[in-house]
This record gives C-alpha cells, structure tokens and sequence, in this order.
C-alpha cells in the first residue's frame, strides 16, 4: 500500500463509521444484485487504473479486486482524510487524501478507465456541480465513469422514524447547500462534461425486515441506527425550524429507528448513473 496523506479536519468523524459504511457497502452491494460496476468495462482485461473516490478504508476497492482475482489492476482510493485508510493492505493499492472540492492532481487527469464515487456528493455542499466536473476530468478517453447518490425519497410504506432520518438528512443537506436533486442533475452534467452512452438506473436497499436475507437484514439496522446516532447529534447544531419534527425526537431516534427497522424494515432508493469519455 502507497500512501499519502495530509492533516484535514473532519467534523462527522466518529468510532463507528468504517463499520457503518462496511454494513452500507454490502446493503447497496446487494441492491446493485451483487454486482460493483454497471459501467460495460471489461475488468478482465488485466492493469486497468481505477479511482474510488471516497474510499472510506476501502471496501468497494477491496472487493472490486477480489471479485476480479486473479486479474489485477491498478487501484487508488481517495478520501477527505485518512483516518480510515487500511494499514494492512498488500494489494499495491495507492490511498491519498483528496478532498473532492480541491484540485486533483494535474498528473491524474484522464489517466482512468474507471472512476467510481459513491454517496460523496454532499459533502461538495453547494459546489456539487464542479466535483462532478472535477471527477469526469480525471477519466481517460474510452473510460467510464460511475456516480450513486440518493434520490432523497422514500417510498411509500416506509415507517415513521424512517421518515424521521430522511427530514433529518435532507435538512443537514439544505444547511450545507447541498443540492437535494442531485441525483437528477447528473446525467445532464456529464452530457455537459462530454459524455456519451450516459444510464441511470434506480436501485432499492432493503433495510431491516424488509430483506429476505438475515444477515443483510441486520447490516441494513446497523448502518442506519448509526447514521442516525451521528446525524442526530448535527441535528442539534441547525437552525430552528431547520426541519419538521419535534426536536426532542433526535435523543431517540437511533433506539427508535432501530426497533422500527427490526419490526417492518424500510426501502431507500438509491441511482446509479454511469456514462463515457468518448475516444
């Protein structure tokens, strides 16, 4: 493993995170039907240079290279600090910090055949639009590139508290200037970016009961009810009137979403969109 790295703060970070963002990992892997890329690149054909952007400690590249084996490519993963980066990879994996509203690095630029990000976006607050941009530079002529991010809707059925996170959410994503129909604007932007053979396709993560899969069943409460404990405790930093509820429902609600997801589950939806850098 290569890494490098410099001091940036990270204001959501807690102890928890790398196992709600693995229990996340395999819950969206499972909405995708086991599959980690829609984008039609060959990933047999061996030493292709991909980009996880946002890695977290590297699952998605850990198990893209798995799921490849024996084949081997040339893999980096990028994120806001490296306080998640593996210590114990052998794989040759390049990490780097890289915040994704900051210049890439100008040798980095259309030197991928595949560029992966998934549920980053937010955190480009009201700059959405140029990391996009930023991140389609960095794909080579012939490459792909692969977007998810929420479509900040639930579907009907979902239970009350579910609701609950989603206001939540979308609230911290309004305080930050986040786009909440970013999911939207994507196809568009990489048509503006040059892109062509652009898809999207909707994908439903099953949350709790609602997954036939017992064990996925409980990553799916686990990485929720973790996600609610952090982002209740932002909650109590916004503005009044910042989001519906009762403000007194945040000091319950990773213990409430929990037994409601463990009762009747929930849906999330979730787009992939991916799309081509002509030749």
């Amino acid at each position: 493993m290569t890494l490098t790295s410099y001091k940036h703060s990270y204001p959501l970070e807690n102890s928890n995170e790398a196992t709600r963002l693995q229990n996340q990992h395999e819950v969206t892997k499972d909405a995708m039907g086991g599959r980690l890329v829609r984008a039609p690149i060959d990933l047999e054909t061996p030493q292709l240079r991909i980009l996880d952007s946002g890695t977290a400690d590297g699952t998605w590249l850990q198990d893209l290279a798995a799921s490849v084996a024996p084949v081997q490519h040339k893999l980096y993963g990028t994120d806001v600090n490296d306080t998640g980066f593996p210590s114990n990879d052998s794989s040759g994996t390049v990490y780097q910090v890289q915040d994704v509203n900051q210049p890439w690095p100008k040798d980095w630029e259309g030197q991928f055949d595949l560029v992966h990000q998934r549920l980053v976006l937010v955190a480009a607050g009201s700059k959405q639009k140029e990391a996009v941009l930023s991140l389609a530079g960095l794909v080579k002529p012939g490459g792909w590139i692969q977007l998810i991010e929420a479509t900040n809707k639930l579907p009907d059925g979902c239970g009350p508290y579910m609701n609950i996170l989603v206001d939540l959410m979308k609230a911290i994503f309004t305080n930050m200037g986040a786009d909440l129909d970013i999911a939207e604007r994507l196809p568009e932007w990489l048509k503006e970016a040059g892109f062509v053979d652009v898809h999207s396709d909707d994908i439903v993560t099953k949350m709790g009961a609602t997954n036939p899969k017992a064990e996925l069943a409980q990553q799916g409460v686990l990485s929720s009810s973790i996600a609610a404990q952090g982002l209740s405790q932002f909650g109590k930093t916004l503005p009044a009137g910042a989001f519906s509820f009762p403000p007194e429902k945040l000091d319950t609600l990773e213990s409430d979403l929990r037994e409601e997801l463990k009762e009747r589950g929930a849906l999330y939806t979730l787009r992939v969109v991916w799309a081509q850098k002509p030749l």
